[in-house]
């Protein structure tokens, strides 16, 4: 077997040396290529960047130097506002009853008195109890006997919304209940009176 020289073994090694120092030097000048590169790159980036803002902050002076800002106008004198103060609004006048329009027979008559006088419901009975006129409510029959009883007995009457009054028809004394849970007046009862005798006297 054939050793290496001792002259041999030390050119190899310079050798390997300068290849290993080519090999550094290689990459040494890549890195610095592409550093200086990177450098020149953002020194161009950073110029326009000035650039941009020093023609930006040129033209908004020039702009500002340009415009004239308005001198406000004296303010008008402010006009004194008179307020009118609107008449109460009157209360309408009630309709009148009429018997040959509003009264084709007696239910409607009966109905149509208590669409102008805002009640809920209107009976007539006789002083026993008999229903003589009603605007159809369910329980005036009912009504008609237990309240023409406390009428002309003087019991009171305590369901609420329920009132009755007299009616005279050619002298026959007869007893009208009305339920209102509106605004029904006692000043409006001898207007109801005399509209509910001239449905009687039409149809009975």
């Amino acid at each position: 077997m054939d050793f290496i020289g001792y002259d041999t073994f030390l050119l190899l090694v310079l050798l390997i040396l300068v290849g290993i120092v080519l090999f550094l030097s290689l990459v040494t000048t890549i890195y610095v290529t592409r550093f200086s590169k990177r450098i020149a790159d953002l020194e161009k980036t950073v110029e326009g960047f000035v650039e941009h803002s020093s023609s930006h902050a040129l033209s908004k002076s020039v702009a500002e130097a340009g415009t004239v800002t308005p001198i406000p106008a004296a303010a008008a004198p402010a006009k004194e506002v008179v307020q009118e103060v609107a008449a109460s609004p009157q209360p309408a006048e009630r309709k009148k009853f009429d018997v040959g329009t509003d009264a084709p027979d007696i239910p409607s008559g009966m109905k149509n008195l208590c669409t102008l006088y805002d009640l809920d419901s209107l009976t007539v009975s006789s002083p026993d109890g008999l229903v003589i006129a009603s605007s159809g409510h369910p329980s005036a029959i009912t009504e008609a006997a237990q309240f023409s009883y406390a009428f002309l007995t003087g019991a009171p009457i305590t369901e609420e919304g329920v009132h009755v009054f007299p009616v005279d028809f050619h002298a026959h004394p007869l007893v009208g209940i009305y339920r209102s849970s509106g605004s029904f007046q006692d000043s409006s009862l001898d207007s109801l009176k005399k509209d509910l005798e001239k449905i009687l006297e039409k149809w009975i």
